[in-house]
């Protein structure tokens, strides 16, 4: 079990994206996977390391929703996806100060969102006055052809608006976002897969060997996912 709340963070992002890839329909919107990722994640946490005091009150250090400390460029503040707050808490000397905590790691979403979607949770999270010390973003692709859609929110293989793996290299210009982009396509069209992007390259993290669209499978647990599990982590794997 990682040490600290951010290896803690990463780590169960990772465990997230994988099952995402293998189940990509637990959820059915983006706003669905932010509320399952904020029990895997509460739950990754050590009883004891899951909440802390800030001026004689109880805070969850999982938080979803929580205010941006700043307007960030925008005309108002905004809210994070998913942040955890920094423990132990030193709030600001400033009145509402529980609106304004140091964060020690914050995930923004994205569920088949364009490029410009990506840009922009990568200009906030990098933002001077952004007050968070870890960024993270999980950009993710649920793909199924036009003429058999295993949902209306799918978008199809072919779509132009994808986001290669490269260009979302190119949007961060070094600056210090870990990506964690994952696709499944239930045609079988593009090759799924889990990868963290980051300045300095592309990794893989973990592959998925698909199997023909719309057929379950059989496993040892007597699940139906539509792939075959295979997650070899591999360390150094750039592209």
């Amino acid at each position: 079990m990682p040490a600290n709340a951010v290896e803690l963070t990463r780590h169960t992002l990772i465990a997230f994206c994988k099952e995402f890839v293998a189940r990509p329909y637990l959820c059915y919107t983006e706003h669905g996977l932010h509320a399952l990722f904020f029990s895997r994640l509460y739950n990754a946490f050590p009883a004891e390391n899951r909440y802390a005091e800030c001026n004689g009150q109880q805070v969850c250090v999982v938080q979803k929703e929580y205010p941006t400390a700043h307007n960030l460029g925008k005309s108002r503040r905004q809210h994070w996806d998913i942040s955890v707050i920094k423990a132990p808490v030193v709030p600001a000397k400033r009145p509402n100060a529980f609106d304004y905590l140091p964060l020690a790691a914050v995930v923004e979403f994205g569920l088949n969102c364009p490029s410009d979607h990506l840009e922009d949770d990568i200009m906030r999270l990098c933002h001077p006055e952004a007050n968070v010390d870890h960024r993270f973003v999980v950009h993710l692709y649920r793909l199924s052809p036009i003429a058999n859609k295993v949902s209306g929110r799918d978008w199809a293989p072919e779509s132009n608006i994808l986001c290669s793996k490269d260009s979302v290299k190119l949007a961060l210009r070094d600056r210090p976002v870990e990506v964690f982009y994952g696709v499944v396509d239930s045609s079988g069209t593009t090759p799924p897969g889990i990868w963290l992007i980051t300045g300095r390259g592309i990794e893989v993290v973990a592959k998925l060997v698909p199997t023909p669209a719309h057929k379950p499978r059989r496993t040892s647990q007597g699940s139906g996912a539509a792939g075959k599990e295979c997650f070899p982590h591999e360390a150094g794997g750039h592209r």
